[in-house]
């Protein structure tokens, strides 16, 4: 009976410990690449169209997930043959990282809420949103 009530104490404690560790520290690495595809001839319900481009950046990882209270850090490297920016309005950021290179973001997650992540460099139909998730 006491081993019992031993190990449920200790089960307790442990989640109890386990549920609190929610902040700290918690780094990502985002990649910024740019698609550039061209599509020479598309016919589509007799409607023959030459010469399309689609030109689309995406963040790799899209979509980062913390929990409040989190001191955060992004790693944010620029694959793009072009400058491009970093922005997620509510924690007032706004980079803008050069074609090849690299930039360290470092804020506290302590609104919660999903904000966008997106380019203020270029249209949003170009660069497609990312998402910043922050959890209770």
């Amino acid at each position: 009976m006491m081993k019992i009530k031993s190990l449920s104490a200790s089960l307790a404690l442990g989640l109890l410990l386990a549920s609190n560790v929610q902040a700290g520290e918690q780094s990502f690495k985002v990649v910024i690449n740019a698609y550039d595809t061209t599509i020479p001839e598309l016919k589509v319900e007799n409607v023959t169209v030459k010469n399309i481009r689609a030109f689309n950046v995406l963040n790799e990882p899209e979509t980062l997930t913390v929990h409040k209270g989190t001191d955060v850090k992004i790693t944010v490297e620029n694959k793009s043959p072009i400058s491009e920016g970093f922005s997620i309005d509510e924690y007032g950021i706004k980079e803008v990282i050069k074609a090849g290179e690299t930039a360290t973001i470092t804020f506290k997650a302590d609104k919660a809420g999903a904000f966008t992540i997106w380019c203020q460099l270029h249209p949003k139909n170009i660069h497609l949103p990312g998402s910043l998730n922050v959890i209770e």
